[in-house]
């Protein structure tokens, strides 16, 4: 297995980048996420991973998807409430 992005696991760590930046406030509340097709170039992975992340992304409560615009950001998570 010489590609590392074959490896089930590589989605996890773009999603814990784009976490990191909601959290960071890079991507506020109401903010457009990368598309998958962004996302595949800026980590080098095929679209299946981008859109994989993404998905974890919305399962985890961090974004939400609007059909036929995109994932947008919920913006940070409030770890004092």
């Amino acid at each position: 297995m010489d590609d590392p992005w074959q490896d089930p696991s590589a989605f996890l760590h773009i999603h814990s980048v784009l976490a990191r930046r909601i959290n960071g406030g890079e991507y506020p509340a109401g903010a457009k996420l990368p598309t998958e097709t962004e996302i595949a170039g800026e980590f080098g992975c095929g679209p299946g991973v981008a859109a994989q992340a993404l998905r974890a992304l919305q399962r985890d409560g961090l974004a939400r998807k609007v059909l036929w615009k995109g994932y947008f950001s919920y913006g940070p998570i409030d770890h004092a409430s």
